[in-house]
């Protein structure tokens, strides 16, 4: 039996449409076992409607056996889950990378070989499985990954975070994921954006997702609110989740560092930047403020949690 370890992700990080993510210290486990003589997988710990063979963990597992020219063979998967489902922290893409990470040790073992598909070979095929490399990037990798696909192969660069200071000395960031109590399918988020773009509001994107990459990999945070900035997916997506104005009003006058839709939603992210000591460098105290609004809202009290990146990646614990 193995173990795998799997972060939760949230994309986009406002302008970078389907190419930044970061990886959060909120994960899923995966206990796999190969079942010889099974007539088919078994998925526990999903809903049941989700434990067929099209969960995802099954679909990438085949598709990662595949690439090392293996037939599929049964396993029984456990799943313990604490990424929200379809709420934009990469529930999907922590089971396709699980998935393939699966395929990829106990592939390796069929083989008789040491090592199974690369990192490189993850990518690709989680990007070809997920149809964007933003989520499952940073899910493989850790941290910050700036990321693009071309349809057959995939290149990520990005920077760790989690143990990693800001240019200012000191200087660490808090991400406070703001979790609604209702769902927002990924499919319904993407039905709702316009088919074409306006030239400017397509360079007021490539700007500010210029910038905040640039803020990521130099670790300075003085422009995060700016570089979050968007016009190409979060004017639409957020008539389609009640309260999306309030909070995110809330969190930018509590002192906000800088405030996104997660993925495509309904969860809202927000980033605060404090020294080592524990003190924020901006007005006030963002959690209890943010935690107050989230309370508050009149569609059910939202969840706050205080999260922070994961370096690490995916990881095989067993």
């Amino acid at each position: 039996m193995i173990r795998i370890r799997v972060p939760g992700t949230s994309a986009n990080l406002g302008p970078g449409f389907d190419a930044l993510g970061l990886a959060l210290n909120i994960y899923n486990w995966y206990e796999v076992e190969d079942c010889p003589g099974a007539a088919s997988s078994c998925v526990e710990g999903c809903p049941e409607e989700l434990s067929g063979e099209d969960n995802l963990f099954l679909v990438a597992f085949r598709r990662g056996l595949a690439a090392l020219g293996l037939q599929a063979f049964p396993i029984r998967v456990r799943i313990e889950s604490r990424i929200p489902i379809a709420r934009g922290l990469g529930s999907s893409a922590a089971c396709i990378v699980g998935g393939l990470l699966a395929a990829s040790v106990l592939g390796a073992a069929r083989l008789g070989r040491e090592a199974g598909l690369s990192k490189e070979q993850i990518l690709d095929l989680a990007s070809a499985l997920e149809g964007h490399p933003d989520n499952v990037a940073p899910a493989i990798y850790g941290g910050f990954r700036a990321s693009a696909w071309d349809g057959l192969k995939a290149r990520s660069l990005g920077r760790t975070l989690g143990r990693a200071e800001g240019r200012e000395p000191g200087q660490v960031l808090d991400f406070y994921a703001l979790v609604p109590p209702f769902a927002l399918e990924t499919r319904v988020a993407r039905a709702a954006l316009p088919k074409e773009v306006v030239f400017g509001d397509a360079v007021f994107n490539l700007g500010r997702a210029s910038l905040v990459t640039a803020s990521f990999m130099a670790g300075d945070w003085s422009c995060l609110s700016m570089g979050l900035e968007d016009r190409l997916h979060q004017n639409w997506r957020a008539p389609l989740i009640p309260g999306y104005y309030e909070v995110v009003a809330a969190a930018r006058a509590a002192g906000a560092a800088g405030v996104y839709l997660s993925g495509a939603g309904p969860t809202i992210m927000v980033l605060g930047v404090r020294d080592r000591t524990g003190q924020s460098t901006r007005s006030g105290s963002l959690r209890a403020s943010l935690e107050a609004v989230a309370a508050a809202q009149e569609n059910g009290p939202w969840t706050c949690l205080a999260l922070a990146a994961d370096d690490d990646g995916a990881l095989v614990e067993d």
